[in-house]
């Protein structure tokens, strides 16, 4: 019987005798493996991952299907070779381009109707929304003209004292929109060190160039833009060799990873940003940063701790000093979540958080606080949480939270209403049950109403920074309304008129921003405007006047009287004949989405210089424009 006990199990008895047994040679999961433990390769959960309630982590490599691991470490694959590509475009064919002169001449040869059509294909969900404008070749980063200052490439090497200084300066005010999640007073410290070996104990070589690198992109000093370039090189370069080197905090190896990812999308380098992008979710489940105080993992886990029943992860994340660093590390974790979530949407590809319970990369990390409550103590010790984000969606029980949520907790809530919207619209076909898919249309649409009625309005920031951030996260939540619409024909339930409402809604946001002084925003606005212009572009070519616009355009409340009009003229299709009355109406109406659509065009244009992506689709968008 013992012998048949054992051949069953595919594992044999310890050589004292005892009971145990072990699974063969390549048989154990990967969490037994990474964490140098017995695994007696139990389907589909091993005996030691229920013991140590590892249940979410025990994955095998030999399934039907890939692992969660195995699928990130693929893409991470792919997208190391095609950078390699990108570097080297001597060794691999020319891509096809595209000829602006040749697009602009065949928009405008398409009738009002055609490009109706064109707009309705380009509005349609399950596809990149950076896919869905045709736009001019990238264009380059204006750099200034003259000899680069001479600049060791060594990411070791530390620039001129006076140089950090100035790039330093030049970085901290951009710091909310560039997801920068460490405590400023804290970073600031080890950057004064007087010797550079202490500033670079604390700090590493990839956080300080990725750094370096922004606050030369943000400079107005030609001077110091000229270093852009070099510190490209250099924090790409450390990057690169950072996760070989154990001395420095993985903390800093993902906050510089976000700084250099949210950089390349910025530049319209979307393989590259997606590289940086996924490098950085990798390090933060690779650290549990996910499952910080979760009500389900606290045995194992206490404040974002990485110790696992007296054994330690590949990540070898120690207990944080105190609530300010653990505050570091749930900031770190939302702002990864809330850029993965946007910029998956914009590009066409899943979210690696999918908030759901049946996956270990469902999130258990409470929202994250202000740094000011963090400094303050924090939560409490016995605070705890379990499935934010699946609980957020479906209305389940939520913790409460130390007095009102912070601006971070609301940009990553409007940022999964942003990426679940576009999903459930592109679940949407001909053959699916109706009424069905019409339930979960209107929850959704709930929630996202009733988010937005939270928001603070920008208005009240009273800080630029906040405001910007502010900006990003009205514009995803109103962005959701109208994704959550944009796979629907004119005879549809769900197509109910709101999708313009919610375009109205995020021009008045970029309105409340006029007066910020800053020069640069969050990349991903370039997307999000890109949304609202087609909702606008849409409503132009819908209305196919004949006539030149009025000079002087109708207020919002003018428009907004129409809204309803138009939701039901756009049904029951265009009249043939109308009063004149009627006419004046829609033209003043006309004028007005005319002038909107001016508004966020002129929003592309003003921040092209630091961004590339905003010009390249404000040109695009020209090209349409001048199509109408």
């Amino acid at each position: 019987m013992a012998d048949t006990a054992q051949d069953a199990s595919g594992g044999g008895a310890s050589p004292a005798g005892g009971s145990s047994k072990r699974a063969p040679r390549g048989a154990a999961c990967l969490n037994c493996r990474r964490r140098k433990m017995k695994c007696d390769g139990i389907r589909p959960v091993c005996g030691q991952c229920v013991r140590t309630n590892r249940e979410v982590d025990c994955e095998y490599t030999d399934g039907p299907g890939p692992s969660p691991t195995q699928v990130l470490e693929e893409q991470i694959t792919r997208l190391e070779s095609r950078i390699r590509e990108l570097e080297h475009p001597e060794s691999v064919s020319p891509s096809v381009t595209l000829n602006p002169a040749a697009y602009a001449a065949g928009i405008q040869a398409l009738s009002p109707a055609v490009l109706t059509r064109c707009i309705g294909f380009l509005g349609s969900a399950g596809r990149s929304l950076l896919g869905r404008v045709i736009t001019p070749d990238t264009l380059p980063a204006a750099m200034p003209a003259g000899p680069t200052p001479i600049l060791s490439q060594d990411p070791s090497v530390e620039p001129p004292s006076d140089l950090v200084r100035n790039l330093v300066h030049a970085f901290l005010p951009h710091g909310g929109s560039l997801s920068f999640f460490l405590h400023v007073p804290r970073f600031m410290q080890a950057m004064q060190q007087p010797n550079a070996d202490n500033r670079r104990a604390q700090l590493s070589p990839a956080l300080l160039n990725a750094v370096y690198l922004w606050g030369a992109h943000l400079s107005t000093s030609n001077a110091l833009r000229a270093y852009e370039p070099t510190f490209q090189a250099r924090a790409t370069s450390a990057l690169s060799s950072a996760l070989r080197e154990s001395q420095y905090s993985v903390i800093n190896l993902i906050q510089a990873e976000v700084l250099v990812a949210n950089y390349f999308f910025a530049q319209s380098r979307f393989l590259e940003g997606r590289y940086h992008c996924s490098a950085a979710i990798a390090l933060s489940l690779s650290c549990r940063l996910h499952k910080i105080r979760s009500a389900t993992d606290h045995q194992d886990q206490v404040l974002g701790g990485m110790r696992h029943g007296g054994e330690v992860r590949e990540y070898n994340l120690p207990q944080p000093r105190d609530a300010v660093e653990e505050g570091e590390r749930m900031r770190g974790f939302w702002y990864v979540y809330a850029m993965d979530k946007s910029w998956a949407v914009a590009m066409g590809s899943p979210s690696h958080f999918n908030g759901v319970a049946q996956s270990g990369s469902h999130v258990d990390t409470p929202w994250p606080l202000e740094m000011a409550q963090y400094e303050a103590g924090g939560f409490p010790p016995d605070y705890r949480c379990a499935l934010t984000v699946f609980n957020f969606i479906n209305g389940g029980p939520a913790p409460p939270v130390l007095g009102r949520e912070s601006h971070l907790a609301l940009r990553a809530k409007a940022a999964t209403l942003f990426e679940k919207a576009t999903n459930l619209a592109s679940e949407w076909s001909p053959n699916t049950d109706r009424d069905e898919f019409y339930g979960r249309f209107v929850a959704m649409d709930g929630i996202i109403d009733r988010f937005i009625a939270t928001l603070p309005p920008i208005e009240r920031s009273g800080n630029p920074d906040v405001a910007l951030t502010l900006l990003a996260t009205h514009t995803l939540a109103h962005a959701a309304t109208i994704q959550l619409r944009s796979n629907f024909k004119g005879n549809e339930r769900m197509n109910d008129g709101k999708a313009f409402p919610a375009a109205q809604a995020a021009i008045r946001a970029l309105d409340a921003c006029a007066g910020a002084p800053s020069h640069f925003v969050d990349p991903i606005l370039a997307i999000l405007w890109t949304a609202v212009s087609r909702v606008l572009i849409g409503e132009i070519l819908r209305l196919a006047p004949a006539h030149p616009p009025s000079s002087q355009p109708p207020s919002y409340a003018a428009v907004a009287a129409s809204s309803s009009s138009s939701a039901a003229a756009a049904v029951a299709g265009p009249s043939t004949a109308r009063p004149p009355q009627q006419q004046q109406q829609q033209q003043q109406r006309e004028a007005a989405i005319r002038a909107m659509l001016d508004r966020t065009l002129a929003a592309l244009n003003r921040f092209r210089e630091t961004a590339p992506l905003m010009g390249m689709l404000h040109d695009g968008f020209v090209s349409v424009q001048g199509a109408m």
